[in-house]
């Protein structure tokens, strides 16, 4: 019995020292292995990126919506976007992509390299290969296009060049408006329009 009592004090005491040394054999290894994975590493942006992102603010993905005053919905969304650091009223956006659709179910899409959003007078300016798609078939390139997103407005900064049903055309300016006396919308070129009609060959 006095056997017994003297093997299980033994084993105790044994285990007493043995159990705290395995401990921190375990704690240590946890340590050098967190020290060999690099947190900035695991990061999917460059330290320039996040830097960069930071001090601009930028944002992912932004939409922006909007309805004239007569019903007609535009929209805009882009890559990402930041804050003008001339104008804090000013949203400037990269790879944007703008729709109108006109309360007679027309729609008018356009994309550009870049487009500055000002809050304060709801106008959306184009710049950077703007290019314009209607419903009807015309097809525009400009160097810029202005949009008022609460009055049915859209109109070009200089000129444009494009193609349209059975034609090509070139302009001083380009607009999309609603006559005085008329409720559809119309798309108007002024200011040396030069047009030429190809018409189609029977069997073509």
């Amino acid at each position: 019995m006095q056997s017994r009592i003297d093997t299980h004090s033994r084993i105790v005491a044994w285990a007493k020292i043995i159990l705290p040394i395995i401990a921190l054999g375990l704690l240590s290894t946890l340590f050098l292995l967190s020290r060999s994975v690099d947190p900035i590493s695991t990061i999917p942006f460059s330290e320039a990126d996040i830097e960069e992102r930071t001090r601009n603010q930028q944002i992912s993905s932004p939409e922006v919506f909007a309805v004239t005053s007569r019903g007609d919905l535009v929209s805009l969304n882009a890559e990402f976007a930041r804050q003008s650091t001339d104008d804090s009223n000013v949203t400037v956006a990269q790879g944007v992509a703008t729709s109108i659709k006109l309360v007679s179910g027309s729609k008018i899409k356009m994309s550009a390299g870049e487009a500055a959003y000002d809050a304060e007078n709801n106008m959306i300016a184009l710049s950077n290969n703007v290019y314009a798609k209607t419903t009807h078939g015309y097809e525009f390139e400009a160097n810029a296009i202005q949009v008022n997103m609460l009055e049915l407005l859209v109109a070009s900064d200089g000129p444009i060049k494009g193609k349209g049903p059975a034609s090509t055309l070139e302009a001083g300016k380009m607009a999309v408006e609603v006559p005085i006396g008329e409720k559809d919308a119309h798309l108007l070129f002024s200011n040396g329009v030069k047009l030429i009609y190809t018409p189609q060959k029977v069997g073509d």
